[in-house]
């Protein structure tokens, strides 16, 4: 039987999680995007293989490596907060001290979300850059 306190303990556990969650839903809607884009150079790639000049390739490239290492680093983003959440749980309910663990997974979650953005980022300039030219 749980006492007022349990029930205290697993509300604010909850109350800790609950952000993390969110973020890592919206994560999942970058990863979706990420994936678009990175079959969509591949459909480019396949469409251009025997018109294409080595440069069109290159960059066709470029890109797909920037979404891939984009999409690396938002899975391991959600991964490091799907462990905040976990850990954020058995803390507070189990009594075992984790504050530094659970910061460093937050600054490291966000980190590579930040990372993960910034190689959209770059991808997307690189391909309007590309449309401008008429090279795509």
């Amino acid at each position: 039987m749980m006492t007022g306190h349990d029930l205290l303990t697993v509300e604010r556990a909850l109350q800790v999680a609950l952000a993390p969650a969110f973020v890592i839903g919206g994560i999942m809607a970058v990863l979706n995007l990420l994936n678009t884009r990175f079959q969509r150079i591949g459909d480019q790639e396949r469409a251009l293989q025997d018109g294409a000049s080595a440069h069109q390739r290159r960059l066709l490239r470029m890109r797909g490596r920037l979404s891939f290492a984009a999409i690396v680093c938002g899975i391991v983003a959600s991964i490091s907060l799907c462990l905040l959440v976990i850990v954020s749980f058995v803390e507070p309910i189990f009594g075992v001290g984790a504050g530094v663990h659970v910061v460093g997974l937050l600054v490291i979650g966000m980190a590579l979300l930040t990372v993960t953005l910034l190689l959209l980022l770059a991808e997307m300039l690189l391909s309007a850059r590309a449309l401008d030219r008429g090279e795509l």
